[in-house]
């Protein structure tokens, strides 16, 4: 099957409805015009050219579903996201809370050709600075900080939430990927989730702990 030549606006589209598949409530018309920052009436236009273009199925007030070369094709464009984001922030040293926004303009202009190139410049890394895994077939070992148990050394693994504010906000605390925590308890009357990294206690509001995911440390042989 050819690949049809998407402009950037619908390879957009075709990434957020990956972001919201992975989110409990699944892809919506409306999670779409809020991840977008679009009206809804734009939404529905770009998924009835996104259905045309068979790339997604999608009927009015029913759920939101990729084909497989939609998939196929969203999958590329992540991972190109994630490889441009190690680019700017490993080579090019660009602050972790500026890397998405430079990577979503960035992701538009890479070819395969050039994807093997950074990929191999980069000594084929496992994951993107944020700690989502470049191959996106990866299984997923994480848990977020609700679920998390407690009094366990446990490691950041990942940050959902890769909006400049959330991660400059964590940054400033060093709560970034491959730091080492304990969850020492959680305060569902207050809403809220205390840690302790590096020797700091920290307390984070159950809607930004929701976004960071964590796992044990690998036990050596």
């Amino acid at each position: 099957m050819t690949t049809p030549v998407l402009s950037a606006h619908v390879e957009e589209y075709l990434e957020a409805i990956h972001r919201l598949s992975r989110r409990p409530g699944g892809v919506s018309t409306m999670g779409l015009a809020r991840q977008l920052a679009v009206k809804p009436a734009s939404v529905t236009g770009m998924l009835r050219r996104l259905a045309a273009l068979r790339l997604i199925t999608y009927r009015r007030y029913h759920d939101i579903a990729f084909t497989e070369q939609g998939r196929r094709l969203a999958y590329q464009l992540i991972r190109r996201h994630r490889l441009a984001e190690r680019l700017l922030t490993d080579l090019l040293k660009v602050p972790l809370d500026q890397a998405h926004d430079h990577a979503c303009r960035l992701e538009h202009v890479v070819s395969p050709d050039l994807e093997i190139r950074i990929a191999d410049a980069l000594g084929a890394p496992s994951s993107c600075p944020h700690g989502h895994p470049i191959n996106l077939a990866a299984r997923d070992r994480t848990v977020s900080l609700l679920d998390a148990p407690l009094r366990r050394h446990l490691i950041i693994s990942r940050l959902e939430d890769e909006s400049p504010e959330v991660v400059r906000y964590l940054a400033e605390r060093d709560l970034l990927p491959g730091t080492r925590i304990q969850i020492t308890m959680r305060r569902p009357a207050a809403g809220t989730v205390v840690l302790t990294a590096g020797g700091q206690t920290h307390t984070l509001g159950v809607g930004l702990a929701a976004t960071v995911r964590v796992q044990a440390p690998e036990r050596r042989a």
